[in-house]
């Protein structure tokens, strides 16, 4: 009997200390994986942003293959409508021999209305300041039809009116163009 208690005593010396390191070592193993799990929480989210980072620059991308030569045509066209308004082309346009004043400037003013209105959708694909300076170039070019008119006798030749223009240097336009050009080579 003594050797069983002494076995005992042993083998309870000996099963407590095994216990208690066993469970000491799972409660380690536990806490490690819950500071752990963050980690690869965090790990997951970083991947997560990632992927939807290069998702969104690919959408840009995309956009910007679609949009870059909607872009160009706009600001194509807004330059041909900007040499258009030039008072020079203007008259070359729309003078025809023998005409009237008064039709001439009505011409004149028709002609860039409707040059402009054709164009309005461009200012989608350009900045706010170069749309404004095109607004100005055409509300210039009207003022100076309108000024050059109101100098001259209302029974006079549409010729007049016409070399009056031709002189004429409207710099609003060459900046509206300069900006446009500008825009261009940022794209």
């Amino acid at each position: 009997m003594e050797f069983q208690i002494s076995l005992l005593v042993v083998l309870l010396f000996l099963i407590i200390p095994v216990v208690a390191i066993t469970w000491f070592i799972v409660r380690i193993v536990k806490s490690m994986d819950k500071k752990n799990l963050p980690e690869e929480h965090n790990i997951s989210d970083n991947r997560l942003r990632l992927e939807q980072l290069k998702m969104q620059h690919e959408e840009k991308m995309l956009s910007k293959k679609f949009s870059t030569p909607l872009k160009i045509q706009a600001m194509e066209r807004l330059i041909l409508f900007l040499e258009r308004l030039q008072p020079q082309q203007l008259v070359s346009r729309n003078l025809e021999q023998g005409m009237e004043l008064r039709s001439f400037h009505l011409r004149l003013l028709h002609n860039i209305r409707e040059e402009f209105e054709h164009n309005l959708a461009q200012q989608l694909y350009v900045s706010k300041e170069a749309w404004k300076l095109v607004q100005n170039s055409r509300d210039e070019v009207v003022k100076q039809v309108n000024m050059q008119v109101g100098n001259l006798n209302e029974n006079a030749d549409a010729s007049l009116l016409a070399t009056a223009l031709v002189t004429l240097n409207i710099a609003v336009i060459d900046e509206a163009i300069d900006t446009i050009q500008a825009e261009f080579q940022r794209l």
